[in-house]
């Protein structure tokens, strides 16, 4: 597989933060204040401790862990023979119209993404979805835009996203709502752009899409039905509708929450027992025997991570069950499923170091103090310029909520403005940007280097950019 350019790019910046941090000093923002630290300076050793640590934290291995469950599901699919076949159905299905299809992607993947707001979870589709398009003559590019880059699309335009649109509403403290059709607006237009670059690319029956599609699947005939392929991908996402929509959040709906709350804490009267230090405990008690079997899971629309890569690891060995996979062929297949995604999946999780180098340094602040400073007011340019660096460096909302956006939101201005700009900038940041985990991600599955990427999109990404700052002046004109 090709190699991206994106483990040197990253191997570059690291030593950069640890040099930054003998430049700026260290400091925090906290009720509307920036608190000096002081330099931290990031030595030798230091440099080593920071790399090796962040790959024991829980966030980035919750997400390396999904990533390898899906490479061990596909890794099976592989096997049955019917994964291969139905995929050559769908693309039979879709002959003379592959555009309707690959526009249809492209805008189911950002309107969820706007809406609901998933994140890595919509990854557990892309291989099938990748290998469609890909078997429709369709290049690398186009497939990455069309999956990872209307992804990033729904993020500019994040309408009720809970990680993006309503986690900014909440830092910037606003209503969730506040500004919606702007949110909108950027949503509209980045799917035009979206819909146009989609709609100039051409097919070509290029031998080697077969070669680049590491999950294409085996051609195996057999006397198996594809049905159930299809009852377990459709079981996923609808699991995943249930799970990972935060129904509280973003719908004021609690029903999953009293459901779950009634089911793990209704008690049964149980034989008991149990061996203790003491001796041997029998009788009869009161169990919460639901509670005690699930263990600690959490209610629908709390789901993330976590619960989707057992659901997807429950359903590897469903499908291995359906088509009569020996349990050691099934281990066998999902060991090599999982080697093959394990570059795009440690891609990312090194990619996510540069969190924990900024994290630990906390220069940043300091340099954002600098450049919002410029000016006494207010400035589109110098906040934008903030607002971008931030992204670029903590490349996750969860961060960027914690230790950008209340920063910038402290200027003297609307915090609906702050808000759309900030999610706006963000996306664009992760559609181009070498430290976006989605677009590494995309192009390490994929085998596309990260300049043959730049050089296919900049024109969008100045697009989208464009789009941005436009509605951001007119938000700035009215509000």
């Amino acid at each position: 597989m090709k190699k991206t350019g994106l483990f040197k790019i990253i191997m570059f910046i690291l030593p950069i933060l640890v040099l930054l941090s003998w430049i700026f000093s260290a400091s925090y923002f906290t009720d509307g204040e920036l608190v000096e630290l002081g330099m931290y300076h990031l030595g030798f050793f230091d440099y080593f401790q920071l790399l090796f640590a962040s790959l024991e934290f829980q966030y980035f291995l919750q997400i390396l862990g999904l990533f390898i469950s899906i490479g061990a599901f596909y890794g099976v699919l592989n096997k049955t023979g019917k994964y291969r076949a139905w995929i050559e159905r769908i693309v039979n299905n879709f002959k003379g119209a592959e555009i309707v299809f690959l526009l249809i992607v492209a805008f189911a993947i950002a309107a969820m993404t706007s809406i609901l707001d998933y994140g890595f979870t919509l990854l557990i589709f892309f291989p099938l979805l990748i290998s469609i398009i890909l078997a429709m003559g369709y290049d690398k590019i186009t497939a990455c835009l069309a999956t990872f880059g209307a992804m990033i699309v729904g993020t500019i335009g994040s309408t009720l996203g809970a990680k993006t649109a309503v986690a900014i509403a909440e830092t910037v403290g606003i209503d969730a709502n506040a500004g919606f059709a702007y949110k909108l607006a950027l949503f509209v237009l980045g799917v035009i752009i979206l819909f146009v670059s989609l709609s100039r690319a051409k097919r070509t029956k290029n031998p080697k899409n077969e070669e680049n599609d590491m999950f294409l699947g085996e051609k195996n005939t057999n006397k198996y039905s594809i049905v159930p392929i299809i009852v377990v991908f459709s079981l996923l996402f609808v699991i995943m509708i249930l799970g990972c929509t935060q129904w509280s959040t973003v719908f004021k709906q609690t029903i999953f929450e009293t459901i779950h709350e009634k089911v793990t804490t209704v008690e049964f009267k149980l034989p008991q027992f149990n061996i203790t230090t003491d001796g041997i405990d029998v009788g009869m008690e009161k169990i919460a025997i639901f509670g005690k079997l699930l263990g600690n899971v959490s209610a629908f629309g709390n789901w993330s991570y976590v619960e989707m890569s057992v659901m997807v690891l429950i359903a590897t060995f469903v499908i291995a069950l359906f088509y009569r996979i020996k349990l050691k062929d099934t281990y066998e297949f999902m060991a090599e499923g999982a080697k093959k995604i394990a570059r795009p999946a440690l891609l990312v999780l090194f990619i996510y170091t540069v969190i924990y180098f900024t994290g630990n340094s906390m220069f940043y602040p300091t340099i954002a103090k600098h450049i919002l400073g410029i000016t006494k007011e207010f400035n589109l340019i110098f906040t934008a310029i903030t607002t971008v660096l931030g992204s670029f460096l903590h490349i996750d909302m969860l961060y960027l909520t914690s230790y950008v956006i209340p920063q910038i939101s402290a200027q003297s201005v609307d915090g609906t403005i702050i808000a759309i700009l900030s999610q706006g900038l963000y996306g664009v940041t992760m559609f181009i940007a070498p430290t976006s985990a989605a677009l590494a991600f995309g192009l390490s599955y994929l085998g596309i280097s990260y300049k043959e990427w730049v050089k296919g999109t900049w024109k969008q990404a100045l697009l989208l950019l464009a789009s941005v700052l436009v509605v951001t002046i007119i938000s700035m004109l009215i509000i």
